[in-house]
């Protein structure tokens, strides 16, 4: 009974010390607001907060692809509901990039979209993640990320559990954004 106590105690920690570490990032949206959480060392690479399309791209660190063309980046876009950009870039079907279709299965409430396919010469998993009606927002997710063979051991398995959590902490509302007790609002131009 005491190692299970132990080892639950150091899963508290371990989890209680990363979150620590995240940022959570609003958008205000026509009728509400979204909000989506990041880890403060993932790079940023855009950040477009102005409907009818919202989007950010973060560049997530692996010191495998030191030197290589190949990064693990996550890519999350919000879509104004029924806007012509929800229409056909949205509704669009995942596109296939490999020889396979892509697989599909549900998380919570997101269909996702899983398939793997080369770029130049890496092999690299796709995965997307659809869900409709979040406040007044479409919200799609994709994660994408280099099988290199200097890839930490458990990497994959790490990207589906980053990729699940992100998913989890995706969230909005309806009506005016109140900020809490110490929350910082920034306006970008």
């Amino acid at each position: 009974m005491k190692r299970i106590q132990v080892i639950l105690v150091c899963v508290a920690l371990t989890w209680l010390g990363t979150a620590a570490a995240d940022v959570e990032l609003k958008i205000i949206t026509p009728k509400g607001y979204v909000a989506f959480t990041v880890a403060d060392h993932w790079r940023v690479l855009l950040m477009e907060t102005k409907m009818p399309v919202a989007a950010a791209v973060f560049q997530l660190p692996n010191p495998a692809d030191q030197g290589t063309p190949d990064s693990t980046n996550l890519i999350i876009q919000f879509f104004e509901r029924g806007s012509e950009k929800e229409k056909a870039v949205y509704a669009a079907p995942v596109t296939q990039h490999g020889s396979a279709p892509p697989k599909v299965s549900r998380f919570k409430e997101w269909k996702i979209f899983r398939q793997e396919a080369l770029q130049g010469k890496t092999m690299y998993s796709i995965w997307d993640a659809k869900r409709d009606g979040m406040a007044d927002v479409s919200v799609s997710v994709r994660l994408a990320w280099p099988h290199l063979p200097n890839n930490p051991p458990g990497y994959n398995d790490e990207m589906e559990k980053t990729f699940r959590t992100f998913l989890d902490y995706v969230s909005g509302g309806f009506g005016k954004h109140t900020p809490k007790k110490g929350e910082v609002i920034r306006r970008l131009q």
